[in-house]
């Protein structure tokens, strides 16, 4: 928790100092912005059954309801938006960035295992407020392209220890393309938190969930892998040009 209290407090310091003064943004119609994001995930996956890879289950194991834990995410988190204002209260934005998000969960009271892929997305939303103070709701929808994909598992009571680690680049384990739609609200002097639902899986359901406790391989199958976050963010400008009068 202190960790997490150190972080949060040098990332809005951060982001404060750098931000310009929103009086200089009345009247433009297009700019650029430099995004940064502190992001809590979670995911549902439903019913999980617990595999032990070196044996043959004549029968399906019982399943159970796995525990979802609130994931956080500081790093790495940056984008890039161009805005686009119609009028005072209407606009839209697009843009490009990449993103580290995932999910932990308990599979029983002594497995834990969390999985994250980063991801470059592609956000497309329409702004609905006050322009010149940046004050706006956003309703959007964002393409994301998995390309990174890590797990870590800890097994024991609570927290557990870390037993083992592996990651991959292009893995199936994770739907590669993940779209997602989204709400933002946008508080004026560039500060903002988002709400936003993906639309597919994050885990592939065609690819075996492996880990390894005690090297020993095992595996695990869910009802579902369902992921949405909380995200809170910072949107600095760094580039904006009047349109023609």
């Amino acid at each position: 928790m202190k960790n997490l209290l150190v972080l949060t407090t040098c990332f809005w310091a951060i982001s404060s100092n750098a931000q310009e003064n929103p009086n200089t943004s009345e009247a433009k119609k297009t700019y650029w912005a430099s995004v940064s994001e502190l992001i809590f995930s979670a995911a549902d996956l439903g019913n999980v059954r617990v595999y032990d890879a070196n044996v043959v289950n004549v029968q399906q194991p019982e399943g159970r309801l796995a525990n979802p834990i609130p994931r956080f995410s500081a790093f790495f988190h940056v984008a890039q938006q161009y805005h686009v204002n119609f009028a005072r209260f209407a606009g839209i934005y697009t843009g490009l960035g990449i993103r580290n998000i995932g999910m932990i969960n308990n599979l029983n009271d002594t497995l834990r295992i969390k999985q994250r892929a980063y991801g470059i997305s592609i956000p497309l939303a329409i702004k609905l407020g006050n322009m010149e103070k940046r004050s706006y709701l956003a309703l959007g929808a964002e393409a994301e392209y998995m390309f990174h994909y890590k797990q870590k598992v800890f097994v024991g009571e609570g927290r557990g220890d870390k037993d083992n680690k592996s990651s991959e680049w292009f893995s199936n384990r994770v739907n590669a393309f993940n779209p997602g739609v989204f709400v933002e609200f946008n508080f004026g002097k560039s500060a903002y938190f988002r709400l936003k639902y993906y639309l597919s899986d994050f885990l592939n359901s065609s690819a075996r969930q492996d880990f390894k406790v005690k090297d020993n391989v095992m595996y695990f199958t869910s009802d579902r892998s369902t992921l949405f976050s909380l995200t809170f963010g910072k949107v600095v400008t760094s580039k904006r040009r009047k349109s023609a009068k």
